[in-house]
């Protein structure tokens, strides 16, 4: 963990370092990609300093959302724009369907759920490859699909990646904390939804959750008349 939050922090310090250097004349295109480096990883460590604040939130049982009727992609949209940086080196295709309905959930959690699963696609997608985000109703749910072009997570491992703090060591040498899918599931399971793997097509790896048009669990709470 100490590493994960040290390497943003590093690649930061570095780009600062020369923007600031007045012996070093950068052009205007060395700036600009020194800017979105900076940019990015900020994202980046933003999102790590997040996933340790849910995950002690998540032990300390205090995951609660603050549920209010969510258009799902429009929250993909908001990722998408707020993640460019991070996913321009794969191509993100989404197919959304339009009849989507709105869920009770919290959109800012949803949000990092999201990001953290396309943070991870990003990871193991090749440069190049492409990200395929899917939205579609099913039953009395909506189902969101991220699916990858990575190597892809053997079965036996398919439940061990929500542990906190697991890798799925595929011989690459990997940045990440282990943190995302935990935080994810738990997001999830707390707004009374599933999430699990499966392969993909292309070979690689896909997340799927759904959450529940309808709080079953809030109704069945409410006090008998």
């Amino acid at each position: 963990m100490t590493h994960d939050l040290r390497t943003p922090l590093a690649s930061i310090k570095a780009g600062v370092t020369s923007l600031l250097d007045e012996e070093v004349t950068l052009q205007p295109d060395q700036r600009q990609e020194l800017l979105r480096s900076i940019l990015e990883e900020t994202d980046r460590l933003n999102r790590l300093v997040g996933n340790i604040l849910d995950l002690a939130r998540v032990r300390a049982g205090a995951l609660v959302p603050a549920k209010q009727p969510t258009a799902i992609d429009e929250v993909i949209e908001s990722v998408l724009h707020r993640m460019r940086p991070a996913l321009s080196r794969v191509r993100v295709r989404t197919l959304i369907r339009p009849d989507l309905p709105k869920v009770p959930a919290d959109p800012v959690q949803i949000d990092q759920v999201l990001s953290n699963l396309l943070e991870n696609a990003a990871r193991f997608t090749p440069p190049g490859g492409e990200i395929l985000i899917s939205a579609a109703p099913w039953q009395r749910s909506v189902r969101v699909r991220v699916a990858d072009q990575g190597p892809g997570i053997p079965t036996g491992d398919r439940e061990r990646v929500f542990e906190p703090f697991f890798r799925h060591d595929d011989g690459e040498a990997r940045t990440g904390s282990g943190l995302g899918l935990a935080i994810a599931r738990a997001v999830v399971l707390a707004h009374g939804g599933r999430i699990w793997i499966e392969g993909s097509p292309t070979g690689g790896t896909a997340v799927v959750f759904e959450l529940p048009v309808d709080d079953a669990r809030s109704v069945r709470q409410k006090p008998s008349p």
